[in-house]
Formats: C-alpha cells, sequence, structure tokens
C-alpha cells in the first residue's frame, strides 16, 4: 500500500483554529471577511475532492458541476416556488445524490487517462445545461434568492454568514477525519495502492469508488447551497469546467492526502489569485 500524508490535529490545536475562525469577522475588515466566506465553500468542495483523489485515487474534474446542482436547485425552488431554504438542501442533496450515483456508475469503471476525460466531458456537459435551460434563467442567471434565516434573525450579513459557512467547513472535515479512521475508511485509503488488493480482502472495490464518488458530490451541493445564498443570485459561470480544474489544484497543493489540506489549498489558491490580481497590473501595465 501506498503511504500518503496525513495531518493529525489534537483538541487543542483544533479549538486554537476554531478561536482563530471566530474572530476572524470581529477584527478583520469586510474585504478578508469576503475571502474567508469564498476559502470556506472552496474548502468544503476541496475536501472531497481529498478523499476522492487525493485518498482513493480517483480524478475527477467535474466537482464544480455538483456546486451547480446545489446552487441551482436552491435558486430556482426558493424563487419560482417560495420554498424554505432549508427544505431546498435536503431536496438538492437527493438530485447530487441521483445524479453522483448514475455518473460514477458510467465514469468509474474507466481507468488511466480515460476517467478524467470523462468527468471534464460530463463537467462540461452540466455547466452548458444550466446556461441553456429557460426555466433556469439561461446564461442570464436567476436572482432575488432569498437569504438564510435563523428564528426572528435574518443572515443578510457576511459576517453573520461566514460563521454558518465554516461551522459547516468544520463539521465536514471532523466527519471525514472520522470517516478516514474507521474501518471502511481503511478500504477507502486502500483503493490508492491498487483494487486487486482492496478485493484480495473482501472488499467491493467497485460500490467502495462510487460511494467517495457520491460523498464528494454531496459535500459540492452544500457548498453550492451556501454560494446561492451568500451571493443571492447564480448564473453558470462558476460551475464551469475551469473551476472544476481549480478546485482540483486547491486539493493537490494544499496537500492531497490530507483532510486539512483541503483548507490549505484554497486559502493558498484563493489568497494567490488576489495578490495576482493586484499584482500583475502593476507589472504588465494593463488589467
Amino acid at each position: 500500500m501506498k503511504a500518503f500524508a496525513r495531518v493529525s490535529m489534537g483538541p487543542a490545536a483544533f479549538a486554537a483554529i476554531v478561536v482563530l475562525l471566530a474572530i476572524v469577522p470581529l477584527t478583520m475588515p469586510p474585504f478578508w471577511v469576503t475571502l474567508g466566506n469564498y476559502i470556506g465553500l472552496y474548502s468544503i468542495v476541496a475536501l472531497g475532492l481529498v478523499l476522492l483523489t487525493g485518498v482513493a485515487g480517483q480524478t475527477s474534474f467535474g466537482q464544480a458541476a455538483f456546486v451547480g446542482l446545489g446552487a441551482y436547485t436552491t435558486a430556482y425552488l426558493t424563487t419560482r416556488y417560495g420554498t424554505s431554504p432549508w427544505l431546498t438542501l435536503p431536496i438538492g442533496l437527493v438530485i447530487t445524490f441521483a445524479v453522483a450515483l448514475f455518473l460514477g456508475f458510467i465514469t468509474l469503471r474507466m481507468r488511466g487517462h480515460y476517467l478524467p476525460l470523462a468527468t471534464i466531458a460530463w463537467g462540461i456537459s452540466l455547466s452548458l445545461l444550466f446556461g441553456n435551460l429557460d426555466f433556469l434563467g439561461g446564461h442570464t442567471g436567476l436572482t432575488g434568492i432569498p437569504p438564510l434565516a435563523l428564528p426572528g434573525f435574518e443572515l443578510k450579513s457576511e459576517r453573520h454568514f461566514y460563521y454558518l459557512i465554516w461551522a459547516i467547513a468544520l463539521c465536514a472535515l471532523w466527519a471525514s477525519s472520522n470517516l478516514l479512521d474507521s474501518r471502511p475508511g481503511r478500504a477507502i485509503r486502500a483503493l490508492k495502492g491498487g483494487l486487486e488488493m482492496v478485493e484480495a480482502f473482501g472488499v467491493d472495490a467497485a460500490r467502495l469508488k462510487i460511494v467517495v464518488f457520491v460523498y464528494a458530490g454531496l459535500l459540492a451541493c452544500v457548498s453550492g447551497w451556501l454560494y446561492a445564498h451568500l451571493q443571492r443570485f447564480v448564473n453558470p459561470s462558476p460551475f464551469g469546467i475551469h473551476q472544476g480544474i481549480e478546485y482540483l489544484f486547491m486539493a493537490v497543493v494544499g496537500g492531497a492526502g490530507s483532510v486539512w489540506g483541503a483548507v490549505v489549498g484554497a486559502a493558498l489558491i484563493t489568497l494567490l489569485k488576489q495578490w495576482l490580481q493586484d499584482l500583475l497590473p502593476h507589472i504588465l501595465g494593463r488589467a
């Protein structure tokens, strides 16, 4: 079995990170709070790719399409039918589960370069579908998405939304870490070493790959649901193949074998993009 890097974090280190995340909205200007929101959203998607690609060894360039499924489901149901945003989340998860299960049965049978090519194909197809369906607003998208609300309190402020995003991100990190430490998690880690070895121990490798694929898709759906209610507007642009490649890059840069690598990679890529956007015009003399 091939070894891979894992980062173990004790209770004290985890508590320190929670405290650090909690004080960001209280001490930082709005710009940095916005960046923190996007890092949290990207971390949730990248976490699924850490398990799928870094741990299970299955490459996917199409995760942005699952983000779009979550975003468009809640956008459509809340704007057209007035459905509660909290109800659209399980509906979006069910839709994503069905789509991911269908795509997983088709694409995860492939090996070598055929698998990433297949994920590129359906990633492009789904993003084009979002832009060509009139009831989803076409390429213009959907506006007027209502904010998330708790009893007597609406999460309209990005500072308030920040805590919800990171609460969900931390729960996803905790759940994924526990999953990898469980007996099924050890079987998932063994997938990268070869299917024959896993099956020799009585594990259904094909089924396990689909389970990880669906799990990654569901995490992406949750991120899309949060994104839609944070932006209160969706269009097909953030769900294209270029964003799918960026999610995969985040997982790899942060350390594809560690659940915390998803956060590191999301933070590095987001901050680097922002830094380059500010720096390159000064170097090149143009935007």
